[in-house]
């Protein structure tokens, strides 16, 4: 049965079967031999697909850990300058050794501890930068006010 849409006031219209169709019914045993012999083909690509798409996420988050990585090293490069440390020091701590393949899991778990470390290295000199300068202006404030006084203190006593 369909509706019409002929007029204002719709109605229902009995139509036959448009074409013939035949249902199969299948036993359970039937159809997990179905599932063997033809799936197999199917899971293959089916898991072939979802090693793609593992190995896709893997190679994104690779890069995102990487560019992080290669920002905090330009940080710490700042942090050491602010600080007048020696350039060469902790590169070596920081470095990554090209010991793993650059897309295997290894790779990717060493970069994120490496990574961690370096961010916790940088937040430290940042925190030390910070301390510095604070000091440092509070230092400068007073030497500049004494300097004043002394000026002041020097005007009274020529006149």
């Amino acid at each position: 049965m369909t509706r019409s849409a002929s007029g204002p006031r719709s109605r229902w219209v009995e139509s036959g079967i448009p074409e013939a169709y035949e249902i199969k019914v299948y036993e359970i045993d039937d159809v997990e031999r179905l599932q063997r012999r033809g799936g197999a083909g199917k899971q293959g690509i089916a898991c072939f697909s979802a090693k793609l798409k593992f190995l896709e996420h893997r190679q994104q988050r690779v890069e995102a850990v990487r560019a992080k990585y290669n920002s905090l090293k330009t940080e710490l490069e700042l942090a050491k300058q602010n600080l007048r440390l020696e350039p060469g020091k902790w590169n070596q701590e920081f470095d990554l050794w090209q010991t793993f393949e650059v897309d295997s899991l290894e790779h990717l778990e060493a970069l994120e501890v490496v990574t961690a470390r370096l961010e916790s290295r940088v937040n430290l000199c940042k925190a030390n930068v910070m301390m510095v300068t604070c000091f440092d202006v509070a230092t400068k404030r007073r030497q500049a006010r004494r300097c004043r006084r002394m000026e002041q203190q020097q005007g009274f006593m020529g006149i």
